[in-house]
């Protein structure tokens, strides 16, 4: 409990435990022990004795001991129950050993003729009278306590905190009083004189102690029946504390008969508690000692059992690490509902897919809102299945993701039956992404209706020209013309399929590449030859008169510049000039193709090196193409471990800079 709240059930141990009648009457025959003692010694108690110097010593030596390991034993049973009123009897052991050892250090001619801490004759006496008074009222401390406070533990780290706040407030205390009755041993009121106690000491402070004390052991008795060990034990200590006081009465002083019953009596007071907790403590262990045979014959049997349910315990945890890996490193989203439609497992596939995670006990419609069917909203159609409104299906959706994306998902929905015939355990939910695939449906239509375009058009071209040359009679004049188109046309032919065919050794790992050092100056100047004139165009190089080196396949990278500066003349219909550009910058060479024509719109340049990807512009539509060559172009230059990037402004036309490392000459 983190407060001081009301404890649910009382905590197990020796300050709650229940005396038995054979405890209580081992405990009357000690107190009556005592009793007798005391009476038979009261006709001797003025008889006075030889000053036995080593009486005391060893007497409160043992005293010392069993009171500070009293108070060990009972903080010991306080750390387990916690409880306010046992504090008060830790604290009330701690201060008898401690007065105790103050006494005996200060008693004269122990250690010191007047005794330690520059001690006076009364020092001894009143520390004795302040001991015996202490303990029937921390008694009645405790009664008070308990009463109001029985069912209160503090919290464990509370607790620690009192029990030391307890033995620092009993220390300071201890240290106090000795302090008073040693450094104003002179203005303490005279209860011993000569060895003889005084009238003070006797009617003043003895017999009021041992009233109160005797009221004190009747109260406490009367409250506690001596139920349970420890008060059984308590009473026998107060019993034992006020004949002490009562025989050094009737002694009169220091040395007698009756001062030495009573240093008994006061032995008897120290260790009596702590015999009995230790004589049940004996029990406790004998009791266990029995258990523990009992569970010893029947421990064979034990581990079987344990052995066989850990077997299966791992069996069923290793299948349920192996279904849940499965689950979890599947590519499709999975999750188990119970029968009302509520999550009970999903794996990470699932926030991976749509960007939030499905916490346990959620609904699944719930989870669902937004997603979409090509008729309606799909969390209506997750209702209606769990509301058993419809069977069950299998759905293509869709949805917008946190980045305006359109994704594609499939979803199959199917029932979890149960051991039983006819029962209904749960159900299954999986999605798959099929976002790639939609994507590549619509390469296939873009694709198709290209390939219908591209193909169709030289290929009527060239068929047409035929048939006019195979059936009619032309000029020479009109032959040349139109076997000329049908050479164009079927190099035209020719590339698109090259283009293709180039685009499947890509793709497949197949394309080989032979690297050599090359002079990029002198591959561009021979490249820019070829397309002088080209419709119109006059292509222009702009490069140092040293050469410039790298490492490519001469053929692929003679391919990428034909392709690209191809596109330069292609989208620049209304100029007549392209520009090439020779570049080095930190260890790059950079060849630059600018053209001067209609430029690319910027929501096309992230789409531009994509496959079958052609600007959406009718002017662009008039000049045709695949869609391919920038896509190859991209591909190659990568395998050489370049890049090629795109500068434009609408209008205006576009820089395409290819980025290739450059090389030392060979």
């Amino acid at each position: 409990m983190n407060q001081d709240q009301a404890s649910p059930a009382t905590i197990y141990n020796l300050i709650t435990m229940k005396s038995n009648p054979s405890q209580r009457r081992f405990a009357f025959i000690i107190g009556a022990i005592v009793v007798l003692i005391s009476l038979l010694s009261v006709p001797f108690v003025r008889i006075q004795l030889v000053e036995l110097q080593a009486y005391q010593p060893a007497i409160f030596s043992t005293v010392i001991c069993f009171e500070f390991i009293t108070a060990y034993v009972i903080y010991s049973q306080f750390k387990i129950n916690r409880s306010p009123a046992v504090l008060v009897l830790f604290a009330l052991y701690l201060f008898s050993g401690g007065m105790s050892l103050v006494y005996i250090l200060t008693f004269p001619r122990v250690f010191v003729e007047n005794g330690l801490f520059h001690a006076g004759t009364q020092t001894s006496a009143w520390l004795y009278v302040i001991l015996h008074a202490g303990f029937p009222l921390a008694i009645t401390l405790y009664m008070m306590i308990e009463s109001k406070f029985a069912n209160v533990n503090y919290s464990a780290s509370k607790a620690k905190r009192l029990g030391l706040y307890t033995l620092i407030g009993v220390i300071l205390l201890i240290i106090g009083l000795t302090y008073i009755t040693t450094h104003f041993k002179n203005q303490l009121p005279i209860v011993l004189s000569q060895g003889k106690l005084t009238p003070l000491f006797i009617y003043g402070l003895g017999l009021p102690i041992v009233l109160i004390t005797l009221i004190t052991l009747i109260v406490y008795y009367k409250r506690t029946k001596a139920s349970t060990v420890t008060s059984t034990w308590l009473c026998v200590a107060i019993l034992a504390s006020m004949l002490d006081v009562a025989i050094i009465l009737c002694g009169g002083g220091r040395f007698s008969v009756g001062w030495y019953v009573a240093r008994w009596n006061t032995f008897v007071c120290a260790n009596i508690v702590l015999a009995g907790m230790i004589y049940e403590f004996t029990k406790m262990y004998l009791r266990m000692t029995e258990l523990f045979q009992q569970v010893k014959d029947s421990e064979y049997n034990y581990k079987v059992l344990l052995g066989e349910s850990q077997l299966a315990e791992r069996k069923i945890s290793e299948q349920s690490d192996i279904i849940e890996r499965m689950l979890e490193s599947s590519h499709e989203a999975i999750i188990m509902c119970d029968i009302e439609g509520r999550v009970i497992f999903a794996n990470r596939r699932v926030e991976h897919f749509f960007e939030r995670p499905l916490e346990s006990g959620e609904r699944m419609s719930s989870y669902c809102l937004g997603m979409k069917t090509a008729d309606a909203a799909f969390d209506e159609f997750i209702d209606a299945y769990f509301e058993q409104s419809i069977p069950p299906f299998r759905k293509r959706i869709s949805r917008l993701t946190l980045k305006g994306e359109t994704r594609h998902y499939e979803c199959y929905v199917n029932p979890i039956s149960g051991e039983m015939e006819g029962t209904l355990r749960g159900h299954l939910v999986g999605l798959r992404d099929r976002t790639e695939e939609e994507r590549i449906d619509e390469l296939k239509n873009e694709f198709v209706s290209i390939i219908s375009h591209e193909i169709r058009t030289p290929l009527s071209s060239i068929v047409g020209f035929i048939e006019i040359l195979a059936t009619r009679a032309v000029t020479e004049e009109k032959r040349a013309k139109y076997i000329e188109t049908i050479h164009k046309e079927s190099l035209r032919l020719s590339n698109l399929i090259n283009d293709f065919l180039d685009l499947q050794r890509l793709d497949s790992g197949r394309q080989e590449f032979h690297f050599q050092s090359l002079d990029a100056v002198l591959l561009l100047r021979e490249i820019v030859e070829q397309w002088q004139g080209k419709d119109n165009h006059e292509a222009e190089l702009h490069a140092a008169a040293e050469p410039i080196f790298v490492q490519g396949d001469e053929d692929r990278l003679k391919q990428v510049f034909h392709n690209l500066i191809s596109n330069a003349i292609k989208y620049s219909p209304g100029a007549t000039k392209i520009d090439i550009y020779v570049e080095t910058d930190n260890g790059k060479v950079l060849i630059k193709i600018q053209d001067y024509g209609l430029g690319i719109p910027a929501d096309a340049l992230d789409k531009l090196f994509t496959r079958f990807y052609r600007v959406d512009n009718s002017d662009r539509r008039k000049i045709g193409g695949t869609g391919l060559g920038l896509s190859i172009v991209k591909e190659i230059i990568e395998a050489h471990h370049g890049k090629v990037v795109v500068d434009t402004e609408l209008g205006k036309g576009s820089i395409f800079i290819v980025q290739l490392v450059e090389i030392d000459a060979e």
